[in-house]
């Protein structure tokens, strides 16, 4: 292996998580990642330098490399921008929005009210709906969630603020239903 192959495999991590910050899914971003490594190997047996220092190689022309591979993937319909909704996940985001409930008629009317919710945040794009279901499932805080997800504090609440004004204009009127007891007006 040449030694800027073995200097861009430390920051493996680093080039999976840039490719997934692209809108990519993980099984993906590695797929894009293995053929920049490639890319770079080709370029670097034909002469290219990519040297940054003695000890260092140069990440932005890895990050070129990689969003070229990642436009390129787009184009050719190979590359899977978004994940399915992980159905458990999304339960687990309604779920914490649900008391119990002994009333079929409430219950009825509070699944019809939670599919509608979930079939939205299904159309969601990646981002959107793992941000969504990240912080309604988490005990975390926006802090430590920001910490995790390497998101700025002040992107994800703004984002989740959205989020949130989506679904109570698109779902403000059958909830008003649901809470004055007019379960048979949510269909």
């Amino acid at each position: 292996m040449c030694r800027e192959l073995e200097l861009l495999a430390l920051k493996h991590d680093k080039w999976i998580s840039l490719v997934e910050s692209l809108g990519c899914n993980k099984s993906y971003a590695e797929d894009v990642v293995q053929d920049a490594y490639i890319r770079v190997f080709e370029y670097v047996q034909k002469g290219t330098n990519i040297d940054y220092g003695d000890d260092d190689v140069n990440d932005f022309y890895m990050y070129m490399t990689l969003r070229a591979i990642y436009i390129n993937g787009i184009k050719k319909k190979k590359v899977l921008l978004y994940e399915p909704v992980d159905t458990d996940k999304l339960n687990d985001v309604l779920n914490k929005l649900k008391d119990e409930y002994s009333d079929v008629e409430m219950e009825g009317a509070y699944e019809r009210l939670i599919n509608k919710i979930f079939v939205e945040v299904n159309s969601w794009d990646f981002y959107k709906r793992n941000i969504f279901i990240a912080y309604f499932t988490s005990e975390l805080s926006l802090d430590k969630l920001s910490a995790e997800t390497g998101i700025g504090r002040s992107s994800l609440y703004n984002s989740i603020r959205k989020y949130r004004e989506v679904i109570d204009d698109m779902f403000r009127e059958d909830a008003q239903d649901f809470f004055n007891g007019d379960y048979n007006k949510i269909k």
